[in-house]
């Protein structure tokens, strides 16, 4: 059993060349003994005529015929390259030029055509003439008969060895060795197509396994226009994403362990003073349990959000779409961040239309809404307004436009690639010690999953707009 694919494709293309090469020989060689048998019988036809009635024109002459005998007919035969036989109306053969005897079968075949030939032409007197009676094959023999009107009612039959035989004698060798420099040929092309389709793939297998043990910095080669190149081009974009993938997998492993970090260890370290008496006082006690509450707290949000937002990314979470009536839905949400408005003196408006539907799910989607204009509170400025617009998009299928815009401070030109990102909280003056940067990546996956898209845009000093596209749904 050949394993690989070099070799498998070598003997594939040995296997196609030597059918090919078989049959083409095969096939060429059939028309070609066909017509050389078409050929010699006309020949071995012509040639019975013509002996015909040159034996008529000696049995003519008194004088010459006792020279028709086996002796003149062997002189005959060996000058022509055939047998010739006489044969009597009733089959039998009264001259041979060959001593040799006739093989059973074709004595039998000749005698008996030459009977029935003479048979008809009592019938049919009229019929006869120096035409050839009898033309044919038998016994890897060809023959022609012809009348011989200078005796009457015998036959002279022509028998020759079957041209059949004598073509495939000299074909033979020549078609060997036209197979075997072919086949020569063929190896030599085959094995240069064999690495050059197996090549490419060898090396990708080879980049494979080493990207298997751990090397991610691999790159396979050989990327053409055809089904290989593209191959190779797609696995390298596989690697690319999976180093991504992984580069993501590291950083979020360095981010949660560096978020919990600081609580885990104040946690520890109220643990320890309280388990080792160091805070006597009851308020000092009643301040370290405060401490580790709010502590364990933050920690249990970080991975609550972080669990959420890895199911929003994995796809675990269902989305349940039905009608949902925006206007309804914001002011739900800013319903619950009023009293905190009113007390940083921050105005909040809404110009959305009652009618307006989106499909999607309502929890999620106020969720995100949630998301955005927390975000614009925790990074806004006191006495700043924050408006919430909708409108329909006329297009197909038709969405519905949602925007959260503040005027606050603004957002860094350098910092909006990275604001959806995980773990992103933009500059240290604008961090939220109780925000972990994952707020408006799970705005990103919500939307995402809704069939939308998210986009912002900022001014450092004007503020900042979110904008929400979502489908509409009709009513």
């Amino acid at each position: 059993m050949i394993r690989s694919l070099r070799g498998r494709l070598f003997a594939s293309f040995v296997a196609v060349v030597l059918v090919m090469v078989s049959t083409t020989a095969l096939a060429a060689i059939w028309p070609l003994v066909r017509a050389q048998r078409e050929v010699g019988q006309r020949e071995l036809e012509q040639l019975a005529a013509q002996l015909a009635v040159g034996i008529d024109a000696v049995y003519r002459r008194p004088g010459l015929r006792p020279l028709l005998g086996d002796e003149f007919l062997h002189e005959l035969g060996e000058r022509s390259g055939v047998r010739l036989l006489i044969i009597d109306p009733q089959g039998t053969i009264v001259a041979d030029s060959d001593e040799e005897p006739l093989p059973p079968a074709v004595r039998a075949a000749v005698t008996h055509g030459i009977a029935e030939r003479s048979r008809e032409q009592r019938f049919s007197p009229g019929k006869r003439d120096r035409a050839v009676w009898l033309a044919g094959a038998v016994g890897g023999y060809s023959l022609a008969a012809a009348p011989l009107a200078s005796v009457p009612g015998a036959t002279l039959v022509v028998l020759a060895p079957a041209p059949t035989r004598v073509l495939l004698h000299t074909l033979i060798p020549g078609l060997g060795l036209a197979l075997a420099a072919g086949l020569v040929a063929s190896l030599a092309v085959t094995w240069f197509l064999s690495r050059s389709i197996a090549g490419p793939i060898a090396r990708l297998a080879a980049v494979a396994d080493a990207i298997a043990a751990g090397d991610l910095s691999r790159q396979a080669s050989g990327a053409g226009s055809d089904e290989v190149g593209r191959l190779v081009r797609s696995f390298n974009t596989m690697v690319t994403n999976l180093r991504r993938l992984v580069e993501g997998q590291r950083n979020l492993l360095a981010n949660v362990a560096h978020e919990l970090r600081t609580p885990l260890t104040v946690i520890q370290g109220y643990t320890h003073a309280l388990r080792e008496g160091l805070l006597s006082e009851e308020p000092e006690r009643e301040e370290a349990l405060q401490v580790i509450a709010s502590e364990s707290e933050r920690a249990a949000r970080l991975l609550t959000q972080l669990l959420h937002l890895t199911r929003l990314e994995t796809g675990q979470i269902a989305l349940e779409r039905q009608p949902v009536e925006l206007a309804a839905l914001v002011q739900r949400v800013l319903a619950r961040h009023r009293l905190e408005a009113q007390q940083r003196r921050i105005t909040l408006t809404t110009t959305i239309p009652d009618a307006l539907l989106v499909s999607g799910d309502p929890d999620l989607l106020e969720q995100a809404i949630e998301n955005l204009v927390q975000n614009a509170l925790v990074h806004g400025r006191d006495g700043m307004d924050i408006a919430i617009s909708a409108r329909s998009i006329p297009a197909t299928p038709r969405r519905v436009a949602l925007t959260v815009r503040d005027t606050g401070p603004g957002i860094p030109p350098d910092a909006l690639p990275h604001l959806f990102d995980r773990f992103y909280r933009g500059t240290p003056a604008q961090t939220d010690r109780n925000g972990f940067g994952l707020g408006l990546a799970i705005v990103r996956e919500i939307v995402t999953l809704h069939g939308g898209t998210v986009s912002v845009a900022s001014e450092l000093g004007v503020g900042t707009t979110f904008t929400l596209e979502l489908p509409e749904a009709l009513d």
